[in-house]
């Protein structure tokens, strides 16, 4: 159900406002904020701006619209905003009161923050369908939300399966593999790494962007880490790759440069695969750890010391590796390989040709053995894999025509995929 929600006006009547005829300073004037001793500046939020915009519309002590409803409690109008987007789909309010509650403000005395809209506008619970029905009602789901996407009726997807299809496939396999129960994981014995991230310079003001884009909240819309709303194309990837590695119920994922989490929350709610995502970021590590699904730690990816090697079925990738140097790509592709299990698959996807070619990846795991002994703090010992490099034009869209458009910018050249599975 979609609910729309009419313009709502919110007039914020203060106190002392029957005083202002008293006071030498003209209402609408800016300094009549010090007056009524409020900042101009609050929360993200700019009274003076609020109240240049109210005073362009609206007469002191005056209705700004006929026939509309007004409200004094601001924030019991907001709350139930808040509220009603937990149960209804709704559509977006204006882009300014968007805005306003995209900014992280108490609205006490209810037990709210403008924040939270977002959230629940733009998301919906993992465990609103999820392959796993006994995990449905487990705690660990609770308040794990996803995207509000649908990759296939976006026209940029190849894989058109809808939710309820794959969790229904999910479902079935679950019963024909007799999965154990899965009250703990070797994932929850996990300890993150103590130490902070630290980069140099050159790294840190490539990344800086996705640190200021998680601040703002953009875990909580189609935007994710990126610049514009990508997330139905990114929904696309796991689900591509899930089909392409062969996820199975009950199995274990490990996500290099997990962002939001957004990804391991769809591996979960629809292949009920459990996983644990290496950020760098600290603010999309925090979101993530508060509302994806699965297990998220912040740190430096290129040490991966402190994850069990020969542990996982999936490794994946996405949009992260590409960063770093050769030398560094090399380094954390073989040890990533190595938290593998023997026959586990990975994916490391839209990695550039001109920062690291497909030859240049393999002849990293063909000389693995060297590269080890030659470098230090990536453990012992090489690893064998099976390597394919397929275009991204090739792998998610349903057809050429799609590369055309703009919003197919993920797929263009020279973006290209790594599908490995570990021999040795």
């Amino acid at each position: 159900m979609i609910m729309r929600l009419s313009p709502v006006l919110v007039v914020l009547h203060y106190a002392v406002q029957v005083q202002h005829s008293d006071s030498a300073i003209p209402f609408c004037e800016p300094s009549f904020l010090e007056y009524v001793q409020c900042p101009r500046h609050e929360h993200g939020v700019d009274w003076e701006v609020f109240l240049a915009n109210a005073c362009e519309n609206c007469q002191p002590d005056e209705l700004c619209l006929e026939n509309h409803q007004s409200f004094q409690c601001a924030p019991g109008i907001l709350s139930a905003m808040i509220i009603i987007s937990q149960y209804f789909l709704i559509e977006q309010p204006s882009e300014d009161l968007t805005q306003f509650l995209g900014a992280v403000a108490s609205l006490a005395p209810f037990p709210f923050y403008t924040s939270q809209y977002s959230r629940y506008a733009n998301m919906v619970p993992v465990n609103l369908l999820m392959c796993n029905e006994e995990q449905q009602r487990s705690p660990k789901a609770f308040n794990r939300f996803v995207p509000r996407v649908h990759a296939e009726d976006s026209g940029m997807c190849g894989m058109v399966y809808t939710d309820d299809q794959l969790v229904r496939r999910c479902r079935a396999m679950r019963r024909n593999v007799g999965v154990p129960d899965r009250s703990s994981t070797v994932i929850d014995h996990i300890n993150c790494p103590a130490s902070t991230a630290s980069v140099d310079e050159e790294l840190a003001q490539k990344i800086q962007k996705y640190s200021n884009r998680a601040n703002q909240l953009q875990c909580q819309d189609s935007r994710g880490m990126w610049n514009e709303a990508m997330s139905d194309i990114h929904k696309c990837v796991l689900i591509t790759v899930g089909h392409w590695l062969g996820f199975r119920p009950g199995q274990l994922m490990l996500d290099w440069g997990s962002g939001c989490g957004h990804k391991l929350s769809w591996a979960k709610m629809l292949f009920d695969v459990d996983g644990l995502g290496v950020e760098i970021q600290e603010p999309a590590a925090r979101w993530a750890q508060l509302y994806s699904a699965g297990k998220f730690c912040q740190g430096d990816g290129r040490e991966l010391g402190w994850i069990p090697e020969d542990t996982f079925d999936y490794v994946i990738s996405y949009a992260s590796i590409y960063h770093l140097t050769k030398l560094d790509q090399c380094k954390v592709g073989i040890q990533l390989m190595r938290k593998l299990k023997i026959g586990g698959k990975a994916f490391l996807g839209w990695n550039h040709g001109p920062v690291m070619n497909n030859w240049e990846w393999l002849k990293c795991f063909q000389e693995s053995d060297a590269f080890v002994k030659e470098h230090e703090g990536i453990g012992e010992g090489g690893v064998v894999v099976d390597f394919d490099a397929v275009e991204d034009g090739y792998l998610f869209p349903p057809d050429a025509r799609v590369l055309k458009e703009k919003r197919s910018f993920l797929y263009q050249y020279p973006a290209y995929s790594i599908f490995l599975t570990r021999k040795a």
